[in-house]
């Protein structure tokens, strides 16, 4: 049972903020229990970005304005999610379907067919405009060719126009630190190597994406690539956009208005708080910043359990 009642627009903390779960790993579809578990205990712990060290954060109806969920396997959250909305939380979902899901690139991930049929669903649970479609990143390499996104990409708007909110765009980010090793591991072991490309390439490919999603009613939006938003004029994505979510929610009007908090050039997405943990997603994406070393990811997977207060011991 929740620790402090119902979700009540009215209720809400001036400090309340919105909870994301999560840009580090994926709690939807790996850590459903543990989140159902913080839910009933009324707070999560995490480890921040920054020198380790744990921080505890209420989930109280009081404490949150809405959830903004990261995955790319939704369905096995579907129960937990009818735990939060029979609560009455706002809830946003940001669901990455690149068409690499079974790949050497996305090997844990559920195929585009799987996804898509889960995404479908998740959109018959919630209120309109409350899914946003992330084609993140463009994986652009030897094998995995101009062509074969276009045609995965049309294929995927021709399934999801009328369904979701708009779509996100982005590129493979090669974070020097976190992304970078796994990449050349990857092109090493699969003897497929990236595709540099000019912005006037990117570009390219951004308007005859743009072109796809827009006739079919999807509205196209580019995360964290400001030169080409600048040249192309497409709108920033903001994934979690206060306006995006009081537009969903008109409840959440009356709160405080939440502040831009861009985590990087070009990002428009406002304040919130994540409760996820870095290296505990075993889904084996070869791009990701939340987890660049599988067997890391493994070990800690493990040895999670689901009634801590924390994903990791």
């Amino acid at each position: 049972m929740l620790a402090d009642g119902l979700w009540s627009a009215a209720n809400l903390a001036r400090t309340a903020v919105g909870v994301s779960a999560s840009r580090r790993t994926d709690i939807p579809a790996l850590f459903g229990a543990w989140f159902a578990h913080r839910l009933d205990a009324g707070f999560a712990e995490y480890i921040p970005a920054g020198p380790p060290r744990r921080v505890r954060r209420s989930l109280l109806p009081a404490d949150v304005t809405h959830f903004d969920f990261w995955t790319k396997w939704p369905r096995p959250f579907f129960p937990v999610l009818e735990k939060v909305l029979a609560a009455g939380y706002p809830v946003v979902w940001n669901v990455t379907i690149s068409g690499l899901g079974g790949t050497e690139v996305e090997p844990n991930v559920p195929t585009a067919d799987r996804a898509v049929r889960a995404l479908l669903e998740l959109c018959r649970r919630l209120p309109p405009g409350a899914v946003l479609w992330r084609y993140d990143p463009v994986f652009l390499s030897s094998r995995h060719g101009l062509g074969e996104h276009l045609s995965t990409f049309t294929r995927l708007v021709e399934r999801l126009a009328g369904h979701v909110d708009r779509v996100a765009v982005n590129f493979v980010s090669p974070y020097a630190r976190r992304v970078l090793p796994d990449l050349r591991a990857y092109q090493a072991e699969f003897s497929d190597p990236m595709t540099e490309t000019t912005l006037g390439q990117r570009l390219d490919l951004i308007a005859r994406l743009r072109a796809v999603a827009e006739p079919a009613g999807i509205p196209f939006t580019l995360c964290c690539l400001p030169d080409e938003a600048a040249a192309s004029g497409c709108p920033a994505t903001g994934c979690n956009a206060w306006s995006w979510i009081v537009r969903v929610y008109p409840q959440l009007a009356a709160h405080r208005w939440l502040k831009t908090r861009p985590g990087r050039s070009g990002c428009e997405c406002s304040e919130e708080v994540d409760i996820g943990v870095y290296d505990t997603c075993i889904l084996g994406c070869r791009y990701s910043y939340g987890s660049c070393s599988q067997s890391r990811a493994r070990e800690l997977f493990a040895t999670h359990d689901p009634a801590a207060p924390c994903l990791v011991p």
